[in-house]
């Protein structure tokens, strides 16, 4: 009887509610409802440390969010310092090697992620206690060795040497430098030069100086009391000595006067990275917040139904997507719109940006994309109130942005009320398309074209640092492609004049070398070798050594004739423009063949200026294919110091590898040989080491017919 009472006043209820139903007119929107969202109060303890804590019993676990908020400072020669800490952070403790560290954390099922501004940690409950004493450990006593201070600075350098495969990377360092200034935190840039300027005692003083209690949130979420909260504070926390506070300091930043059109240079890029982009005052809180929110999702905020990706994605087709982003911060916002399009639309591109960003901020934005958006915003706040985390992150900030308490409880009122009005005056305001920095990462063929998208139409060439770029000049007086090569060739084989390298050339008919590359995170060892014999002949093998066993990576081997190459499972024959190039090739030295007819063209572009050094840049076209590379040449030394090669794949798709050499040394007197280069494929990053060289009078292997036995048995001992 009480299932059939259930079932009548169900359906009654529904027929009840259906008859009300007008179906020739869209239900209205309901005003959205009451949010209850329940703020805690930190709790300040006497070493100044601030506490949060969002109780939540659904499930038997607990995270510690430690935030450091020390102020933002400059780093000078040291940038990428506090990078450098927050990786050592993580690296295990006086007590607790970082592999014991990593095991404790793994046997606990627990996870544990450090940063330059603290950590988060999370576990079951009943492993709390454990985490808290190796969390504790972190605090008071990291370990900061000199072992792992090599590593890490070691692998940030790798790192570095991938920004030059990377457009992303690049435009992002040049839109830091512009919007911020070098003389600002954020427009500081990490090289090379300040990554090896920092020592492990810097670290140790940053720690000493910043990374202390009165800078400092704790946010405990999970299945725990405040009392418990407290408790663990007094056991594992209040022992965490407070220091001096630093005051952050105010810095300026400069403005963009005009259009102002930066470009860095990609040499093989087939598509231009662009970012639109200016720094803006815009504060957490602010009241202009909310509405740029809305106005960026509206302009380009990351769906199809944004402004920027149903123009120059579904009507223009210049790209696979468009986007805008607007961020406010404490000491200064960002706005930014960007996208990957193709170098013959480069210049296109830019006017659409610019013209999108033009419209929203003089144009009122329709009611049809002001409901969708609110609709969207509502959806995803709400969604988001379903992780305690989210309710941790709003007390957070609150706390550290000063914020009225019922900044987010009255969040979805604002955004409901908000008007097309309000949208339009906050838009004004901040976005300022007749005064923006435009920032081009790409090939040089589309710079003539942005010329007239600068305001003074003088563009601003930078480096991938952001640095300004000194252009390409003139080589001195005399100096050709063919010089550069002739030098390079008797520099090389060490003689004074040509009639010396007929007699020289004789006694090297063979070169065989092993290099090796470490990858102490996967602790395996890539082992190369080449093989080379005159006048064409090549024979190459890649081995990968590792706990799990050696695999041959790749093989390749050309007898004059005929060859086939192997990577991976993949084997083919060598033929086509692959075949030609190999066999009008001097493989032993195929500079001794630059400029030939059949074999390559050589064109001397000019001096530029890398890292502070002159290189004599060449470029290097083969008879046959697509491909072609830029050779450089140091002016001082007359060395060949960076090589990249431009090509592309099996489907197109284009490939830039890069090799930079250095350490030459003389071999048997023979000739001078780099023994370690760094080779960048794609990003990934090769430290090669040269362990092995033999130059032989005979150019006689197996290995040249397909024959890699015996090599496979040396490389494997």
């Amino acid at each position: 009887m009480k299932i059939l009472l259930t079932l009548l006043t169900v359906f009654t209820f529904a027929w009840q509610a259906n008859s009300q139903i007008n179906r020739k007119e869209a239900p209205k929107a309901q005003p959205n409802p009451a949010i209850a969202i329940e703020i805690p109060e930190e709790m300040i303890f006497s070493n100044g440390l601030k506490v949060i804590v969002v109780e939540n019993h659904k499930l038997p676990q607990v995270s510690f969010q430690l935030f450091v908020d020390y102020p933002e400072l400059t780093e000078k020669d040291k940038t990428g310092l506090a990078s450098v800490f927050g990786e050592m952070l993580g690296s295990g403790t006086k007590t607790t090697t970082k592999d014991e560290f990593d095991q404790q954390i793994d046997f606990m099922g627990a996870s544990f992620y450090a940063s330059s501004t603290g950590f988060y940690a999370s576990s079951l409950t009943k492993h709390s206690q454990k985490l808290l004493k190796l969390l504790d450990e972190v605090i008071r006593e990291p370990a900061f060795t000199q072992d792992d201070f090599d590593r890490i600075i070691s692998a940030n350098l790798s790192n570095l040497a991938a920004i030059p495969s990377s457009p992303d990377a690049m435009a992002e360092n040049v839109s830091s430098v512009v919007n911020y200034g070098n003389n600002h935190p954020y427009g500081e840039i990490t090289t090379e030069a300040t990554l090896n300027a920092i020592t492990l005692d810097d670290v140790k003083e940053f720690y000493k100086n910043y990374f202390i209690p009165n800078y400092a949130y704790l946010v405990i979420v999970g299945d725990i009391t405040t009392k418990e909260a407290k408790e663990i504070v007094d056991n594992y926390f209040i022992s965490w000595p407070k220091a001096a506070a630093i005051e952050q300091p105010n810095y300026t930043v400069p403005r963009a006067s005009g259009q102002q059109v930066y470009f860095v240079e990609k040499p093989g890029a087939v598509q231009s990275v662009i970012q639109v982009t200016n720094n803006i005052k815009l504060t957490p809180g602010h009241a202009d917040v909310l509405p740029l929110n809305v106005m960026n999702n509206i302009l380009g905020g990351g769906t199809f139904s944004a402004r920027l990706m149903r123009n120059l994605r579904e009507d223009k087709a210049y790209t696979y997507g468009a986007y805008s982003s607007i961020s406010s911060d404490p000491l200064i916002g960002y706005f930014n719109a960007s996208g990957n399009f193709r170098n013959e639309v480069t210049d296109s591109a830019i006017v659409q940006l610019l013209k999108e960003i033009k419209t929203i901020s003089t144009e009122e934005v329709t009611d049809y994309e002001l409901d969708l958006v609110k609709k969207s915003m509502t959806g995803s706040f709400a969604r988001s109130l379903e992780r305690p985390q989210t309710i941790a992150n709003f007390a957070l900030n609150i706390v550290r942005y000063n914020l009225p308490r019922d900044y987010y409880t009255d969040y979805l009122k604002r955004l409901e009320a908000l008007t097309k009005a309000d949208i339009l005056a906050a838009a004004k305001k901040y976005l300022t398309p007749d005064d923006i920095n435009i920032i081009v990462v790409g090939s040089e063929d589309v710079v003539e074209k942005l010329k007239v998208l600068d305001s003074d139409g003088e563009i601003a060439y930078k480096d991938y640092y952001g640095e300004e770029k000194a252009l390409t000049k003139p080589a001195a007086e005399g100096v050709t492609a063919q010089t550069v090569i002739d030098n390079y060739i008797l520099k090389t084989f060490m003689v004074a004049d040509k009639s010396e390298l007929p007699k020289k050339l004789k006694k090297i008919k063979m070169i065989e070398t092993i290099s090796k590359s470490e990858m102490p995170e996967f602790s395996a060892t890539i082992i190369i070798y080449s093989l080379v014999g005159a006048e064409n002949m090549v024979a190459d093998y890649m081995m990968i050594k590792s706990p799990m066993g050696n695999q041959v990576a790749q093989k390749k081997w050309f007898n004059g004739t005929n060859g086939v190459e192997t990577a991976m499972m993949d084997t083919k024959a060598i033929e086509g423009d692959d075949l030609n190039i190999l066999m009008n090739k001097n493989a032993i030295f195929p500079q001794l063949k630059y400029g030939q007819e059949n074999v390559n063209t050589i064109e001397l572009i000019g001096v530029e200026t890398i890292s502070d050094k002159e290189y004599h840049k060449i470029k290097v076209t083969p008879a046959f294919g697509t491909d072609y590379s830029f050779e450089y040449y140091s002016v001082e030394t007359g060395l060949l110091m960076i090589h990249e090669i431009f090509s592309s794949d099996a489907e197109g798709n284009p490939v830039t590898v890069r090799y930079e050499h250095s350490n030459y040394e003389a071999v048997n007197e023979q000739m001078l040989m780099p023994k370690a280069s760094k080779l960048n494929a794609g990003g990934q990053i090769l430290d090669l080491k040269v362990t092995e060289v033999t130059i032989g009078k005979k150019a006689k292997a197996k290995a040249f017919d397909g024959d890699f036995t015996e090599i496979a048995n040396k490389l494997s001992k």
